[in-house]
């Protein structure tokens, strides 16, 4: 990859390539609880390099406005939010959750300025206690697409949330890397490695008995799917299938009958909020399991919300204290020296490479092949867009996303593409 390939990638704020790709699809930007009750207190977000204030109306609308008042820019973060809208401290200019001024009591009554007047404003959808935000162009934006995780009640799904700080593609680009599981989630035994992560679960055992997968990369209508081969026993293929869906949503194969995604939501350029789902279609999951890794081991300790924006889902373990990295524990049980928890893992290694990586420097090998696609896959729609005024892949086309990921163990000459298709079905 070029130093300009990369340049393209990684930038996502307004007038950049991605930043426009990334804006013509909907994305997850809170949890329903977080925004609280009709009138309560706007938060500051972040997203897509853009300061926000998020806040619920007094018909309980979720509304996404720009941090600053149209007026003198004043934060609307200190808005009173009362009598359907969001009215600014400073001067009482007061906006709807479509940024139109309701009220602009230092003007004269007759004044016309109120029409021409308007805040920055986003459209946003509330469904199954997920809000959704769309930055995009279109005055009618397209479909909520139909990730399977989103389409769920709130009791069936798992809500664990956490930030990288790094850039988004390469935090995402963990979870299409299949090769390392075998390595930096595997504990040390008498008998030498095993995953450290899914006890109980013996297939995954394939990942440090075969540490070189073969893998068979394909697109699909909203993005690719990655086939990772490895040698099981009995002669027979063990298949782990990965999704990757346009534009940043990602699902890896299922602990039991809870099924696992992602969604790597670009704060900004070096910083990711990634939003971690755990699902089971069939019914309600314990308190337990709607936590996720979070609280069940200590590394998953998060710092406190400093309220900026960029202060949500912080781990305690962090560059600043190696991420608690243990040298002896690293020797005798657990190959990293990291604690057991694969979010905090995968923060230490992506972001050692620095808040944005320059991929012109790196050196890659058969097990990256899903990665490449995936970039290319990136890269072209972000340049069709810009170039041909092309519309994204599954922009408009909610089905196309129902997928997961799913693990499969097959004769050697069997078509892993359409048993990897049955087995989501199941």
């Amino acid at each position: 990859m070029t130093p300009e390939e990369n340049e393209i990638l990684t930038r996502v704020g307004p007038g950049t390539p991605m930043g426009a790709l990334l804006r013509r699809y909907w994305l997850p930007l809170l949890d329903g609880a977080e925004l609280g009750p009709p009138d309560g207190a706007p938060l500051r977000v972040r997203l897509l390099g853009e300061d926000l204030v998020a806040f619920r109306d007094s018909q309980g609308r979720p509304g996404l406005l720009g941090e600053a008042c149209p007026h003198r820019r004043a934060s609307l973060y200190f808005g009173r939010n009362e009598d359907g809208g969001l009215r600014c401290v400073y001067h009482g200019w007061k906006f709807d959750v479509a940024g139109r001024c309701m009220d602009l009591p230092t003007e004269a009554p007759e004044s016309r300025l109120r029409e021409a007047v308007r805040a920055a404003a986003y459209a946003c959808r509330e469904r199954e206690g997920i809000v959704w935000a769309y930055l995009g162009p279109r005055t009618e934006p397209p479909p909520l697409p139909d990730l399977p995780w989103a389409l769920v009640p709130p009791a069936q799904r798992g809500a664990l949330k956490y930030q990288r700080a790094c850039n988004w593609v390469q935090a995402l680009e963990g979870d299409l890397d299949t090769a390392h599981l075998g390595w930096l989630h595997s504990r040390l035994t008498g008998a030498g490695r095993e995953v450290a992560f899914h006890e109980g679960d013996r297939l995954r055992d394939a990942a440090v008995h075969d540490p070189r997968p073969a893998l068979d990369v394909r697109e699909t209508p909203a993005g690719v799917v990655i086939g990772a081969r490895r040698d099981h026993e009995d002669a027979r293929h063990y298949w782990r299938i990965t999704q990757f869906l346009m534009p940043v949503y990602s699902s890896v194969p299922a602990i039991g009958r809870q099924s696992r995604a992602k969604a790597w939501v670009p704060l900004d350029d070096r910083h990711t909020m990634v939003w971690e789902p755990n699902w089971d279609a069939a019914g309600p999951l314990s308190e337990e399991d709607r936590r996720g890794w979070k609280g069940r081991v200590p590394g998953s300790g998060f710092l406190p919300d400093d309220g900026t924006g960029l202060g949500r889902g912080r781990f305690a373990a962090r560059r600043e204290n190696d991420y608690g990295i243990d040298r002896e524990r690293q020797r005798s049980s657990n190959f990293s020296g990291l604690e057991e928890s694969p979010p905090l893992q995968d923060a230490a290694v992506q972001e050692s490479m620095g808040p944005i990586v320059d991929r012109s420097l790196e050196r890659l090998g058969t097990t990256d092949a899903g990665i490449v696609r995936v970039r290319r896959r990136l890269l072209d729609a972000a340049i069709h867009l810009r170039d041909r005024g092309e519309e994204p892949p599954g922009v408009d086309d909610p089905r196309a996303y129902r997928r997961r990921g799913c693990q499969l163990v097959l004769p050697r000459d069997a078509d892993w593409v359409r048993d990897s298709a049955e087995a989501q079905r199941a």
